[in-house]
């Protein structure tokens, strides 16, 4: 059997061997055993940006019914990818036993500390009904077909970012050849859908599903109601109302007014002047040498940090009577929360009445949508 005829899954993560080729003894020629060998045992492991690619551990004799492995490569590193042995028989090795990993332990270590990759887009290597929509030779790659109302569909590859629910994130790998409203290099949305006869193919729907005015969203209603409904019926579309309204929205923003110590020591300078008397103070002024940094709240829940924003002011309700209050559009909003120093988990949109997280993985797609503000 080859790599053509099995896909990645018998690769990924798993010992194979494979024969060595005159190409490949070429990269090979400083392995020790490299004279006397004519196979290699190789790891397969997935480069998000390179596709599917095989580490060569060590060289090998293939003997009636096992193979003798030489010593492993101290030195450098040899990486062959899928295509260049999609024809070649290959043995895979079950290692049932965990020998192999425990041997090879320092070599798949380095590999899976340089191939760091979040969890969303792991577990998405795991659906195997993607198997038939993916690049046969970068699993992470999904064929999409883009649909827009009066546009012919297009399929176009798309490497999956992110998962979220049902819906997966990806980046648009090739330039559509119609005017979709997205391009090359852009974060989209994509779905799984099957036709009537079970077979799996992926859309992403780019037609906008509503046209703003800005005064529709300047109280900030508009968007906490679409929370309320998405929180009472968490669907894929519930979803999708809130990012696009929220990605035009102005937001407030809770902070804390941090002066410099210059001006701090002024103000109590002033405190104990007046003494007993508080309204000495009366109609004093005080003039700041310094400017204020306004710093937003962080909220906490358990071990991890969230970044609050609220519709309204009226929103924070007796939270927000100790701060000063800073009205921002969302997209400013993101930056200060990934910029923040205690690394927030996600944004939390009206904590206290009826909330909404926005997890941290899902700021791209935000910033990456369309605005639907249209003129009034």
């Amino acid at each position: 059997m080859t790599y053509k005829e099995t896909g990645f899954r018998a690769f990924y993560q798993h010992f194979c061997g494979l024969p060595i080729t005159e190409e490949h003894r070429k990269l090979v020629e400083n392995y020790p055993g490299a004279d006397a060998a004519d196979s290699m045992l190789v790891y397969g492991y997935i480069d998000h940006d390179g596709g599917m690619m095989m580490e060569v551990l060590c060289l090998a004799v293939r003997e009636e019914n096992s193979y003798h492995f030489f010593d492993t490569q101290k030195s450098g590193r040899i990486v062959l990818e899928a295509g260049s042995i999609q024809d070649l028989d290959f043995a895979f090795f079950a290692d049932q036993d965990g020998r192999l990993k425990k041997r090879y332990q320092k070599q798949i270590q380095e590999l899976e500390n340089r191939i760091q990759i979040n969890d969303n887009v792991e577990k998405t290597r795991n659906l195997a009904f993607l198997d038939p929509v993916r690049n046969l030779f970068a699993p992470d790659d999904i064929r999409v077909f883009l649909l827009k109302e009066g546009i012919e569909p297009e399929g176009r590859w798309v490497r999956i970012r992110d998962l979220d629910g049902h819906t997966f994130i990806g980046e648009l790998l090739e330039e559509p050849e119609a005017d979709f409203g997205y391009h090359r290099g852009e974060t989209i949305a994509f779905v799984v859908q099957e036709d009537q006869d079970h077979k799996v193919f992926c859309i992403s729907n780019m037609n906008p599903s509503m046209r703003l005015k800005a005064s529709d969203l300047a109280d900030g209603s508009m968007l906490k109601e679409a929370v309320v409904v998405f929180n009472k019926e968490r669907t894929q579309e519930h979803l999708l109302d809130i990012l696009e309204l929220l990605r035009d929205s102005w937001v407030w923003i809770p902070c804390t007014a941090v002066t410099s110590e210059q001006d701090q020591e002024a103000f109590v300078k002033m405190l104990q002047e007046a003494g007993d008397d508080p309204s000495a103070l009366v109609g004093k002024e005080i003039t700041m040498q310094d400017s204020v940094r306004l710093v937003p709240d962080i909220l906490t829940n358990g071990a991890e940090f969230f970044f609050p924003i609220f519709t309204s002011e009226e929103e924070m309700g007796d939270y927000g009577k100790i701060f000063s209050k800073v009205q921002k559009h969302v997209l400013e909003a993101i930056g200060l929360a990934r910029n923040n120093e205690k690394e927030p988990a996600g944004i939390v949109l009206n904590a206290f009445s009826e909330p909404f997280i926005l997890d941290k993985q899902l700021y791209d797609i935000v910033e990456q949508m369309k605005s639907r503000i249209v003129e009034e």
